[in-house]
Parts: structure tokens; C-alpha cells; sequence
């Protein structure tokens, strides 16, 4: 019987201890946050006593609480993505390691790159992940336009995704005179995402074929495949800038996927969303709202490319307006009290 009660407090004694250590994990290493927010100022009035709650949506962007671990490996945005790359890259290929290599002799560049895609990035990721796509994606705008929204090739591409006019409209963008919605980080990479789930089925999963479709078209790659009678990338005859495309891509994969084997150092951005959207359907002087909500004016404007005046002037439908998210609330209410009140 001694035994047994002793047995029995030693059972006790590893349950206590093991409660207190769950209990101590919880608290130090999972908090909520919130996704993304999107709230329409226009609606907003529609109940004054809350105009400061964000309005209900069946929009991606609608409030999203999202489990984040806090564990030291989850506190850059970088180890996040690293953990949802899916591909081979192919480290072993002489083109691969030519641009490992090239970037390598830039690496002060690459992390301005890096340190570019910032107020970008996490949002970027979000929507891959969303969609069950690889991480590889959210490296896409390294290549296309450096994470600069205001980027344009000469040939007319132009944003983060480097799309043409005409892709653009096929996709759902808006563009008029005033306005670029290939420069809007939402909708172009909403509409992006969207293209590249497209490209993703259409070569069956063959990514490396996709990200070639997406560089120099679809029917480029097609006809390579069969004039080759290979569904092998390396073995196709694409064009030459198609040709580094996808070994420039996999090696940016690469390295950020292990930086410390490249002595890389990757610029410290959190892993957690930078800015809100909300909706208008009226002007908006972005010179005025920095001032009244402490925001910066070049913050604004670099969440805001796609409105050429540097002003948010819809004229048909609800455009979108990024905000910092530590500027959102008076953000908020300079909107409601200056704007809808008008």
C-alpha cells in the first residue's frame, strides 16, 4: 500500500509539473493578431455610435484573427517564408549557382532589394499561403520590379508584378487616367496570386513551367515543349531572359532559405502585417491625412503608387487606400470626421 501512494504522488507530482510547463509555453510563445483589416468609409455612417469598428466584408481583406507563434524562428518575416518554400532549387545547376553568385557580388543591393519588400512582403505571403501556393511566389517582385510599385519596363510593364496593360484589365485591375491599379499592392497581387493558380493547373503543377509562362507567356511555353517534346524546363528552347528567369528566381529562393550557408544577412522585418486597407468612395488628400494622423506623407505615398496626383481620387466604385497600421484608428477617424461628415 506504501508503494502504491507513492507511486501515486509521483503520478500527481508529473501532472502539476507538466500542467505549469503547458501553461508557461502558451503564455510566452502564442498570441492573436489580427491578418489584415478592410473597412469602408463610407458605410462607416451607417452607425455612429461604432464608426470606429471595421465594417463586416466577405472580402480576403475582412478582419482575419490568425494564431502567430513567437518563437524566435517565427519573428522575421523571412523565416516564415522559408518554412513555406516548396521547390526544388535546384542548387546543384551551373545557371543556379551563376546567380547564386552574381548576387553574392551585389549582396549590399539584394538586401536593399529585400529591405525594399518590407511594407510588402508579409501581405504578399499571406495570399500565397491562402491559396496553398509555394512561397516562391512572394519572390516573384524580387525579380520583376526590385519591390519598387512604382517600376515600368520598357515595354510598358509596370508594379510590383511587372503586368502589361492588357493582362492587367484581362486579370480584373482598373486603370484610367488617374489611376493604375498595377501599382495597387492588393489588387495586383490579388490578381497575380489568382493568375499564377491559373498557370499552376494549366502545367500541372510543374512550377518551374509556370513561373516561365508567367515571364514570357503561356504560348511560348507550350510551343517550346513541344518543338522540344520535353515538359522539362531546362531542356525547352525559351527565350534568354526566360532562360535566367527561373535560375535567378531559385537561387533568391535559395538564400533566403539559408542565408547563413551564402553569409547573407537579411534585413530584420517582422513578421507581422505593416498596413490596413480601407475602402472610399470619395477624395482623399493624402498631404492632409499624414498631417492630421502623424503619419508620413512618403509612407503614404508608397502605400498609394496607383493614384498619379498622389491624391486618392475615385470616380467610379470603392477604391482602396493603405494605411500603416499604427496610424489606423486616426487614420480612422480624421476619415469619418473630415470626409463622410462633408
Amino acid at each position: 500500500m506504501h508503494s502504491i501512494l507513492n507511486i501515486s504522488k509521483l503520478v500527481l507530482f508529473s501532472t502539476l509539473c507538466w500542467g505549469i510547463l503547458l501553461v508557461w509555453y502558451i503564455n510566452n510563445n502564442i498570441v492573436p493578431s489580427v491578418v489584415a483589416i478592410e473597412w469602408n468609409i463610407r458605410e462607416a455612417t451607417t452607425n455612429n455610435k461604432d464608426v470606429n469598428k471595421p465594417i463586416a466584408s466577405t472580402s480576403n481583406n475582412s478582419i482575419k484573427p490568425a494564431i502567430i507563434n513567437t518563437n524566435t524562428s517565427d519573428r522575421t518575416v523571412w523565416n516564415n517564408l522559408s518554412r513555406q518554400l516548396q521547390l526544388d532549387h535546384q542548387t546543384d545547376k551551373t545557371e543556379v549557382k551563376k546567380e547564386v553568385r552574381k548576387i553574392l557580388q551585389e549582396r549590399g543591393k539584394f538586401y536593399q532589394i529585400l529591405q525594399a519588400a518590407g511594407p510588402y512582403i508579409y501581405f504578399i505571403l499571406e495570399q500565397t499561403k491562402n491559396k496553398g501556393l509555394p512561397a516562391e511566389i512572394a519572390l516573384i517582385p524580387v525579380i520583376e520590379s526590385e519591390f519598387n510599385p512604382h517600376d515600368f519596363s520598357n515595354k510598358g510593364a509596370t508594379g510590383l508584378w511587372q503586368f502589361m496593360r492588357g493582362t492587367a484589365k484581362d486579370l480584373g485591375i482598373i486603370i484610367t487616367s488617374g489611376y493604375d491599379g498595377r501599382k495597387n499592392v492588393p489588387a495586383s497581387t490579388k490578381a497575380a496570386i489568382a493568375y499564377f493558380n491559373d498557370l499552376g493547373k494549366m502545367f500541372k503543377g510543374n512550377w518551374y513551367l509556370a513561373f516561365a509562362a508567367y515571364n514570357s507567356g503561356e504560348g511560348k511555353v507550350k510551343s517550346a515543349m513541344k518543338r522540344a517534346g520535353s515538359q522539362t524546363f531546362w531542356n525547352l528552347p525559351l527565350p534568354k531572359e526566360t532562360q535566367l528567369y527561373i535560375p535567378r528566381l531559385l537561387a533568391v529562393a535559395a538564400i533566403i532559405k539559408n542565408p547563413e550557408k551564402y553569409g547573407i544577412k537579411l534585413p530584420p522585418i517582422q513578421n507581422k502585417p505593416y498596413f490596413a486597407e480601407l475602402k472610399t468612395k470619395k477624395s482623399v488628400d493624402l498631404a492632409k491625412l499624414a498631417s492630421a494622423t502623424g503619419t508620413s506623407l512618403d509612407a503614404l505615398k508608397k502605400l498609394n503608387p496607383d493614384y498619379k496626383s498622389g491624391n486618392v481620387q475615385p470616380k467610379n466604385g470603392a477604391y482602396s487606400l493603405l494605411i500603416p497600421l499604427d496610424h489606423l484608428e486616426d487614420a480612422k477617424k480624421y476619415l469619418v470626421d473630415n470626409i463622410i461628415s462633408q
